[in-house]
């Protein structure tokens, strides 16, 4: 049986109580969406408040004409909304599923999501599960935002590559260090 691992994420109300939080669920890369329509049929809706899969908007160049593309934000996983009382039910039913699905954790304890992560998670799930693109300038040698996601985000861009509409942000992902690509047009270079 496969060890369980939790990632979370906090939301806090104005109270200042913890009233939501994320976990990740690794699956089969490929069946991040099967495995989300499995939850959605099969767990309990009182085990959750939602489900998604982050998908990017990704730019492409398709027969010389730009086109916007959705792509999965992280293969293999999917985010879950719940909270720590109801995580353990959450789990223990998708143990039941005909897929490979384990929700992370690290050291046998919940571990909270960091703050590099929350910023992607946050992004994409008020787009309605799509993190955007981002509009910025380069400022002698330095990248300014002007909207999107990347907004305030700036040190986390480790390159760009202005033909291809893209940037590289480097982060500390599920335990490790990840690059990923995410779709920035730079408009004007001053």
């Amino acid at each position: 049986m496969p060890e369980l691992a939790v990632l979370e994420f906090y939301v806090f109300r104005s109270e200042g109580e913890i009233s939501v939080m994320w976990y990740v669920i690794w699956t089969t890369t490929g069946c991040e969406q099967k495995l989300g329509l499995w939850i959605k049929d099969y767990v309990p809706a009182d085990y959750y408040d939602d489900c998604f899969v982050p998908l990017i908007d990704q730019n492409k160049k398709i027969n010389g004409v730009w086109k916007t593309v959705h792509k999965t934000l992280f293969p293999g996983y999917l985010f879950v909304n719940t909270d720590a009382e109801r995580i353990e039910a959450f789990a223990e039913r998708i143990r039941h599923s005909d897929q490979f699905a384990v929700v992370l954790s690290t050291d046998e304890r919940f571990a909270p999501v960091n703050d590099e992560e929350v910023f992607l998670i946050e992004n994409a799930y008020a787009n309605n599960g799509v993190l955007g693109s981002s509009i910025g300038i380069i400022e002698g040698e330095h990248i300014k935002i002007l909207s999107g996601p990347l907004i305030g985000k700036e040190g986390l861009i480790k390159s760009i590559n202005r033909h291809k509409r893209t940037a590289i942000i480097e982060l500390s992902m599920f335990g490790r260090v990840s690059k990923i690509k995410i779709g920035l047009e730079i408009i004007s270079k001053l």
